[in-house]
């Protein structure tokens, strides 16, 4: 299975996150921030699945998409070049590492202080650094998108990946 409306689907969805996430940066509201981002990654993450399979339903993407990778790994690597599948590597880390903030930005966290609220652990540090793998997890899917694009062709007469 192919399907390139999926990941276009997605991808819309992520770049509509990112899109509110940079404005809440910019007004300080981090936990929208945060909120955003984390979702960019994951839609990112999933507009890939999605071309091959049907995400999970998972806030953490990683080990599917792994799955995905790795099944593929030298198709993807000759199809669409080292860059992209060392990009597509890159999400899934970026997946796993700001998951958690699905549920802390909402819920707050267990800490040893106790339960601290989610208004005061999504700073703007944690808003900075979640966009920074957003804008970079979005701009690899976005590159994905363009090169398979480029092989529809060759795809619908039987070749790709």
């Amino acid at each position: 299975m192919t399907n390139i409306v999926e990941v276009k689907r997605r991808l819309e969805d992520a770049r509509v996150c990112l899109e509110s996430a940079e404005r809440n940066l910019e007004i300080g509201d981090y936990r929208v921030a945060v909120q955003n981002a984390q979702l960019c990654v994951e839609l990112s993450a999933k507009a890939v699945i999605s071309y091959f399979t049907e995400p999970h339903w998972t806030h953490n993407p990683k080990s599917q998409l792994l799955s995905v990778l790795d099944g593929r790994k030298l198709d993807i690597s000759r199809s669409l070049g080292v860059q992209i599948i060392n990009g597509l590597y890159q999400i899934a880390e970026d997946a796993e590492e700001v998951a958690p903030w699905h549920m802390w930005s909402v819920y707050g966290r267990e800490m040893d202080e106790g339960l601290v609220p989610a208004a005061r652990l999504a700073t703007k540090d944690v808003a900075i650094k979640l966009l920074e793998s957003a804008r970079r997890s979005f701009k690899i899917v976005q590159k994905f998108l363009k090169k398979i694009e480029e092989m529809q062709g060759t795809i619908e007469k039987g070749g790709g990946i």
